[in-house]
């Protein structure tokens, strides 16, 4: 048996780690969140103030409910540490893969009311998604839970216009005017956005569960702000795919709308972070979506030809489902070509 050999060389004792206190602090006042907002009856102004100043600890558990009132995940908070104190590389991929703060059931209810709307439904569903926002808005609120209820209210919104416009006395509404109807929606999370110094997982899950409903012009200016101010985070797994979803996601918004510019310096940043982080996974991905700019720009058979291309990719690596995932969306994007007015197919 081949015996693995390592070498250890004891490390001398650094003077400049950052302290738990000094870190989380940080982290609070990146958020501009007070010790007022984030104390509660299960931890005092005072347990908090003296935590930052490194005059008292706390337990574990106390410390991981109060990351969770700044919408920080206890992994996030080890990554960073770890991150400020040198342990990690800058675009090394680090063994921090799991998330805490992953609301799998939020997420998968969002996936549920994003199919709901690919069909007319009755009254009673609508109804229910208010029962959900109320919920989510029953007092004491934090800014998760009113950022949760603005993802239901989204879906709820766009389930009632498709309910009017099946009606026999509605009149013809165009995408872009469905789409104005949603916009102010997502008001109060835009300016929280722009006011945070560092993204993390809270802020780019919420931007890519809003972003079809934040104007376009809006974000084209938050897109460098959102990879600027994540990209300490690059390594850190759960949060790299999310900002990978966000920019497909924000290239999909401006090729559907015709912003032909805007879509292309997508592709290119996509491009220059997939370099940087040294990644592949996402590579065919991209390639795709050139093909899909190519086509809308106006040269239809080389578009379709860079996207067969990547549908063939998948077949070779075996992923017939992400195969006719990419093959639904060329057939939907060569039918609206000409009538972007009239549908499109949102990533």
């Amino acid at each position: 048996m081949a015996m693995v050999q390592f070498y250890y060389r004891k490390k001398e004792r650094r003077t400049d780690m950052i302290a738990n206190g000094t870190l989380f602090k940080n982290l609070r006042r990146d958020r501009h969140l007070t010790l007022t907002e984030i104390a509660s009856d299960q931890i005092s102004i005072a347990a908090i103030s003296k935590f930052e100043r490194g005059l008292a600890d706390m337990t574990f558990q106390r410390f991981e409910y109060l990351l969770g009132r700044i919408n920080v995940s206890l992994e996030e908070f080890l990554f960073l540490r770890a991150w400020h104190n040198g342990e990690i590389g800058q675009t090394a991929m680090s063994a921090y893969r799991f998330n805490s703060q992953i609301d799998a059931a939020f997420i998968n209810r969002m996936k549920q009311l994003a199919n709901l709307t690919k069909q007319v439904q009755p009254q009673a569903v609508i109804d229910q998604l208010q029962t959900e926002i109320d919920q989510y808005l029953r007092p004491p609120v934090t800014r998760k839970k009113r950022f949760m209820a603005l993802g239901i209210q989204f879906y709820q919104m766009i389930i009632q216009v498709n309910r009017s416009e099946s009606s026999k006395d509605a009149a013809a509404r165009s995408l872009s005017q469905t789409l104005a109807q949603v916009e102010k929606i997502a008001q109060p999370f835009v300016s929280y956005v722009y006011s945070i110094e560092n993204w993390g997982y809270f802020e780019l899950l919420f931007f890519l569960l809003l972003h079809t409903a934040i104007p376009n012009a809006t974000k084209h200016q938050l897109l460098p702000i959102a990879v600027k101010r994540s990209a300490q985070y690059q390594s850190f797994s759960p949060i790299q795919g999310l900002r990978y979803d966000l920019l497909f996601g924000l290239f999909s918004d401006f090729i559907n709308a015709r912003q032909l510019a805007w879509a292309k310096e997508t592709l290119t940043l996509i491009d220059q972070v997939l370099k940087a982080e040294h990644d592949l996974t996402h590579a065919n991905r991209l390639l795709f979506c050139r093909g899909w700019y190519t086509l809308v720009a106006g040269d239809e058979d080389e578009g379709v030809k860079t996207c067969r291309q990547a549908i063939s990719i998948e077949h070779i690596l075996n992923q017939p489902r992400a195969a006719q995932h990419y093959t639904e969306i060329l057939a939907n994007v060569r039918h609206f070509r000409d009538v972007p007015d009239q549908g499109a197919y949102f990533l």
